[in-house]
């Protein structure tokens, strides 16, 4: 039984996670692209609240683009690198903006459940989401340590994991079966975010204004009366 359940949960939750995001991404950005918002309350606190959300934003963002070197080939980052130099990096740079998204979202969750105003305005998808990233992010953290002293090759095999898994192949959840339950769970939890991703606030991070940056230079004159 724990075969098939490791299995199904590192070789087709997968498929079937990006398969629903992306479903529910093109339908919610065809059919009601207007729900899209992050509905801020930022107006109705102090700008403290700046310092929570930018730590947050910062961290959270690094911590994404990081997980994305798991789908370099080791033939390609040993051009430059060994695999302890690269777990090296990874335990550095992931513990330091993976500690600066907690922090943030600890002070975001604090300013959520104890100022009377925002709780107003809050929703339960407001404190689930929020609350459930801060768990995959202190998953994430506790897995630091079982990376720094696992073996180099359970470290290995989780890029190897997620090749298997762009690549189709049957064995994908073989590769993670020794690895500890903070991983797993960590995985998992991550999966279960990219499926419910389309349908609440997060997707807002897909229409940022990215056209503001590129604008031309203009000038605003107004008539003197």
């Amino acid at each position: 039984m724990a075969y098939y359940i490791n299995n199904f949960l590192f070789t087709y939750l997968p498929h079937i996670a990006l398969a629903v995001m992306v479903f529910g991404l093109i339908t919610r950005l065809v059919m009601a692209n207007k729900t899209i918002q992050a509905e801020s309350t930022q107006l109705l606190t102090d700008r403290k609240v700046i310092l929570g959300s930018n730590l947050f934003h910062v961290g959270i963002i690094f911590v994404f683009f990081g997980h994305l070197t798991l789908f370099i080939p080791e033939e390609l980052y040993h051009l430059i690198m060994t695999t302890e130099t690269k777990r090296l990096i990874a335990l550095s740079i992931g513990s330091f903006f993976g500690t600066m998204a907690i922090v943030g979202m600890s002070i975001l969750i604090t300013r959520r459940f104890f100022s009377p105003r925002i709780s107003y305005q809050s929703s339960f998808a407001d404190y689930f989401i929020l609350i459930l990233l801060f768990v995959e992010a202190g998953l994430g953290i506790s897995a630091v340590v079982g990376t720094a002293t696992s073996s180099i090759e359970q470290y290995a095999a989780l890029g190897e994991w997620a090749q298997a898994v762009v690549t189709f192949q049957p064995n994908a959840g073989d590769l993670l079966a020794d690895h500890t339950i903070q991983y797993k769970m960590h995985i998992v939890t991550g999966f279960f975010i990219f499926i419910i991703f389309p349908f609440t606030k997060l997707v807002h991070m897909l229409v940022l204004p990215y056209t503001y940056f590129l604008r031309k230079g203009y000038q605003l004159v107004r008539r003197r009366k």
